[in-house]
């Protein structure tokens, strides 16, 4: 520790200050701090940022006035702090200086969850007071930083921070410690264990996360844990046994039609979820994959295809094949986006289509690759259709396809249709309307439980134009044990429903419009429909 004199101007008015306070509340402790202006490259001297492996973070004394001390700590990327409290701490603040992630939790009652994570503004200063139960840390790739802690006690103590809670989430206890509060302590770091709480999933699926990226760089810097390994830390976190326990927590904030009642709630499952998705992906060596949908396709039907086939996709088909009186054995189908062939099988086993006859085509190889198995399939761009190449008795494109198009590609997307469309032939296929936000679930769940999509809309403008963006995370226990997969982030084109009549009109010389569930038929001045999702059928 360096004498008074030593220490950087702004940690030297900071010192000052406290002593001539003399006791703090964190509120007060907060503007002494930024009152000082302490700058990130002021505690360079005690960066520490080749911590061992097996340290969570770097952590280094700056100053101990006896009854409060001051301590940097250093964040390489990576690092992350267990959750815990700060033992004999009454009064306390920390200055972060880059984009740490800070997570606060509630602890009552045998139980343990998380109130929220944010990812801090850099120079932001939070107040620490003696019941908070948090956790920091560093998820940046590249970016590492430090932050200023100040932790005072009511009166002289050699130790502000001894005698901290570290909830061990995996073990189910809390570990009494003197030092940093590391995730997997030596025993010998362990003062002793007291009973612990019971977590939320989310809360516990984040500890686990954690732990087994520590222990992971432990084991690769040779510095293996006593007695954890994080290949079964990871057994523990992806184990089947946890789809009831995630199933339950979610009934409690989901209300019936799939929307999150807390949108507190919505925001951290998708923070953690995420996480756990990303060290999924990074033990099974999938990420950087170009195709969107190379972990979707598998899961799709279970959450998409055959709740919208059974809800709404069979009875439009139905509807416009009753009106088009077609002779099915002879007619030949073009399906435009065809997915997992799920739908066109239907049409050939339920609804008398010729499978000879009928071809899907989708720009993503994973689908196609799925829907090989039901129906003859290929890779292929409605862009790139060629009448040359033949043309169909009916063109079909469902599950609004179209609409995942750029803007300016849906009327030239139209156009190919209805060139590679017979004259005489058809066009069926589905939209969804521009407030189609009203209705969008935050949880599906299949009808076997097997399968969980998380939704995160949002409804957003570019160049004047709206579109409905959908992050998407899925939680599939169809394999054994539970595969989380983040999907990434899908935009839908949210033109008018006059503009997709108008387009249709240009191409076909008859178009008609229906709500894809009640089939009620359309106005041409309506904006929207019931259901928010329309039919358009239209003849060449």
């Amino acid at each position: 520790m360096k004498p008074k004199n030593e220490l950087p101007s702004s940690l030297a008015r900071l010192v000052a200050a406290i002593e001539a306070e003399g006791r703090l509340t964190p509120a007060k402790l907060r503007k002494l701090i930024l009152d000082a202006q302490v700058q990130e490259q002021d505690l360079m001297p005690w960066a520490d940022y080749d911590h061992p492996a097996a340290d969570s973070y770097g952590r280094k004394l700056v100053w101990h006035g006896g009854h409060f001390e001051i301590m940097v700590m250093a964040w390489a990327p990576g690092d992350y702090s267990a959750i815990h409290d700060h033992g004999s701490t009454q009064w306390g603040a920390v200055q972060i200086f880059g984009p740490a992630e800070h997570a606060v939790f509630q602890v009552s009652d045998g139980q343990i969850g998380t109130l929220g994570r944010a990812r801090v503004q850099p120079g932001l200063v939070v107040c620490v007071g003696h019941e908070l139960v948090h956790q920091m840390g560093n998820t940046h790739p590249t970016e590492r930083f430090l932050s200023l802690h100040v932790y005072g006690d009511r009166g002289s103590n050699d130790n502000i921070t001894g005698d901290a809670r570290l909830f061990d989430l995996s073990e189910g206890s809390i570990q009494r410690t003197d030092g940093g509060v590391f995730f997997a302590l030596p025993e010998s770091q362990v003062k002793r264990r007291e009973p612990g709480f019971q977590p939320d999933f989310l809360t516990w699926s984040r500890h686990q996360v954690e732990l087994a990226r520590r222990l992971r760089r432990m084991e690769a810097a040779g510095l293996p844990h006593e007695r954890l390994r994080s290949a079964e830390v990871v057994g523990q976190l992806f184990a089947p046994a946890h789809r009831d326990w995630l199933l339950a927590d979610l009934a409690e904030q989901v209300d019936a039609h799939g929307h999150f009642s807390s949108s507190v709630y919505g925001k951290t499952l998708r923070w953690e979820l995420g996480e756990a998705a990303a060290l999924y992906a990074e033990l099974s060596g999938r990420r950087g994959a170009d195709d969107a949908f190379h972990t979707y396709a598998r899961i799709y039907d279970h959450v998409i295809g055959e709740p919208c086939l059974r809800d709404f996709m069979a009875s439009y088909l139905r509807f416009f094949l009753d009106r088009a009186g077609l002779d099915l054995p002879r007619t030949s189908w073009l399906s435009i986006g065809c997915g997992t062939g799920l739908v066109e099988e239907h049409l050939i086993r339920a609804m008398g289509a010729n499978r000879s006859l009928l071809l899907g085509i989708d720009l993503s190889e994973a689908m196609v690759r799925e829907a090989r198995g039901r129906i003859a399939a290929e890779v292929g761009d409605v862009l790139e259709l060629d009448p040359e190449r033949g043309l169909w008795d009916v063109t079909y494109c469902g599950l609004n396809v179209f609409q995942y198009l750029d803007k300016e590609h849906l009327e030239p997307a139209i156009a190919r249709t209805a060139a590679v469309t017979r004259e005489g032939g058809h066009f069926v296929g589905d939209f969804i309307t521009p407030d189609h936000i009203r209705w969008y679930p935050n949880l599906i769940v299949s009808e076997d439980r097997q399968v969980l999509s998380l939704r995160y809309p949002r409804l957003v403008e570019r160049g004047n134009c709206s579109f409905q963006e959908s992050e998407i995370l899925n939680v599939s226990f169809l394999d054994g044990d539970m595969r989380v997969t983040h999907e990434g982030v899908h935009a839908r084109f949210l033109p008018p429903m006059a503009r997709v009549r108008l387009y249709f009109e240009r191409h076909f010389r008859q178009v008609e419009i229906f709500d894809a569930l009640s089939l009620a038929p359309i106005p041409d001045s309506a904006d929207t429909c019931p259901s928010t999702r329309y039919v358009v059928i239209a003849r060449k």
